[in-house]
């Protein structure tokens, strides 16, 4: 007998991201993978090869320590609480900084164009999602 998905899942999305740095919805199995871990995808709807979803909380002070590489992601970082300054670096060089300071505030950016880095002085709630980027936008 084939075990099937659940198809009802409901949690805290502080508590779901046990071993995939605060990302609950995405490629949960592949993640847990590449740090040698063992993950059975079919036990959560929240495996998804489609879209990722982060619930990070980030600690007064937290920054990212290397600028992360661009991607074939888009990405869509929300602001629950706190303040958050997201760096931007483009292919040419050209760098852009976006600070988010009120809840609601956001940032979406197509992956393969910008690397980015962030910082936050006070800590913050963030949501981001990501998803693929279209094959037509690959080179956008």
């Amino acid at each position: 007998m084939t075990k099937r998905p659940s198809t009802l899942e409901s949690g805290n999305a502080a508590e779901a991201d046990a071993s995939s740095r605060g990302w609950f919805v995405g490629d949960l199995a592949g993640w847990a993978a590449e740090r040698g871990e063992s993950f059975d995808p079919s036990s959560t709807p929240r495996q998804s090869a489609d879209v990722q979803v982060k619930w990070f909380v980030h600690p007064p002070g937290h920054a990212r320590a290397e600028w992360a590489d661009p991607d074939r992601s888009i990405s869509l970082c929300v602001l629950i609480e706190g303040e958050m300054r997201c760096d931007f670096r483009s292919r040419q060089g050209v760098e852009e900084p976006v600070r988010l300071t009120r809840r609601g505030d956001y940032v979406i950016w197509h992956g393969p164009s910008w690397a980015h880095s962030w910082r936050t002085e006070s800590g913050c709630t963030i949501l981001t999602v990501r998803w693929p980027v279209a094959e037509a936008l690959k080179q956008w």
